[in-house]
């Protein structure tokens, strides 16, 4: 009995401190009585009979490294996204500014352009009143009135528009367009007595000057 029980242990302890063999190692064991086994496979079958051989730690640090790259690629296109866009921003701003630009110089342009027609406009009746002066004189009459507005600008322009067309109307009346305070007027014409303003105006009206009438003014005659 005594000598079973140490066999017993003996086998145990044996079994405890031999190295630890793999599946395809213990077919390979060379065993005289039954013959040699000899086995030959590929690394991935090694993996899937025997293990992989690495550890969670591993595996962890691995999926954790591909994470962080793919991280760093989504960092990038983003990266690359909003320098895209930013870059079609600039363009368009730069394209706005060129248009205003642009557009303030041509305004720029128009009003001198204007500025010098005025200028030559007033240089004109200038010389032509002057001319007129010298053979005329002042004398109290009539003259008919086609536009009477405001002092702004625009009403200004309303009373020049409508001397260049009673201009083109009545070619042989002098037009006077001028700021008779607190006013801008347009009137035309050089009449000693009302019944010669009056016959004409009705003519006036029937050409499309409905708000026409007859002011009692000073006019110039000749000496």
């Amino acid at each position: 009995m005594m000598k079973r029980t140490i066999a017993i242990l003996a086998t145990s302890l044996f079994l405890t401190t031999a190295p630890a063999q793999t599946f395809l190692d213990h077919l390979q064991n060379d065993d005289k009585s039954s013959g040699q086994v000899s086995v030959k496979q590929s690394e991935d079958i090694n993996k899937l009979v025997n293990g992989s051989g690495k550890s969670k730690e591993q595996d962890t640090k691995q999926e954790a490294t591909r994470q962080e790259e793919r991280s760093r690629q989504e960092s990038r296109s983003e990266s690359r996204q909003r320098d895209y866009e930013r870059n079609v921003s600039t363009a368009e701003d730069e394209a706005r500014d060129k248009a205003r630009r642009e557009r303030e110089r041509k305004a720029r342009e128009a009003a001198r352009a204007k500025k010098m027609q005025e200028f030559e406009e007033n240089v004109d009746a200038s010389s032509s009143r002057k001319k007129l002066m010298s053979n005329s004189k002042r004398a109290k009459g009539y003259r008919i009135q086609v536009f009477a507005g405001g002092n702004t600008r625009l009403d200004r322009a309303k009373a020049q528009e409508m001397g260049a067309k009673v201009k083109t109307k009545f070619p042989g009346h002098p037009v006077y367009v001028h700021f008779y305070s607190p006013r801008w007027c347009c009137r035309f014409g050089n009449f000693r007595n009302q019944e010669a303003a009056t016959k004409l105006l009705k003519q006036v009206k029937k050409e499309g000057f409905k708000n026409a009438c007859v002011i009692k003014t000073a006019i110039t005659v000749n000496r």
